[in-house]
């Protein structure tokens, strides 16, 4: 397998489309059975879609590097694009996590919480942002960037997964 041809890398791909389809499902499951306990709270509601953002993150990656007959330049943008989509759209939902914005009432992250939460959903993207702009400039490794990226992905989606699942309703 080479770094900088995508066709290379389509077992890979195909098992994370499956891996995050299944992780998916799980946590609407899991969401829609905690529902009642975080659905007035802005906070846990952001955290939930922030769960889902990460594993179709990968969903989403790993369908663009099954595209057939896909260029290198072609995977390479749209990895960067995406990358580029989700640190958006993370940034966004964890706009409210800092403890002076957390409503009145409500329990917020504790610092360390919230900065690992940030480094593993901002680094996911920005991982894959860097592996596009490597496959794109065929330099630094370019897909052997993308496992680590999947793999960050999976921690930030299961750590905001067992904070919905668990610690909301100690």
């Amino acid at each position: 397998m080479t770094s900088y041809t995508p066709a290379d890398w389509s077992d890979f791909a195909l098992a994370q489309v499956g891996a995050s389809a299944a992780l998916l499902g799980l946590v609407f499951v899991g969401i829609s059975i905690n529902l009642r306990q975080f659905v007035d709270s802005r906070l846990l509601v952001n955290r939930a879609l922030e769960a889902i953002v990460m594993l179709a993150s990968v969903l989403v990656t790993s369908t663009a590097v099954l595209i057939p007959n896909q260029s290198r330049v072609a995977l390479g943008i749209e990895l960067m694009v995406l990358g580029a989509i989700t640190v958006a759209a993370v940034l966004q939902l964890q706009s409210g996590m800092n403890a002076d914005v957390v409503p009145r009432g409500e329990r917020g992250p504790t610092r360390a919480a919230a900065a690992l939460r940030r480094v593993l959903s901002v680094g996911s993207a920005v991982i894959v942002f860097v592996a596009g702009a490597f496959l794109l400039a065929q330099v630094g490794g370019g897909l052997y960037w993308w496992p680590p990226a999947v793999a960050t992905a999976y921690l930030a989606a299961l750590f905001d997964a067992w904070v919905l699942l668990v610690e909301i309703l100690r």
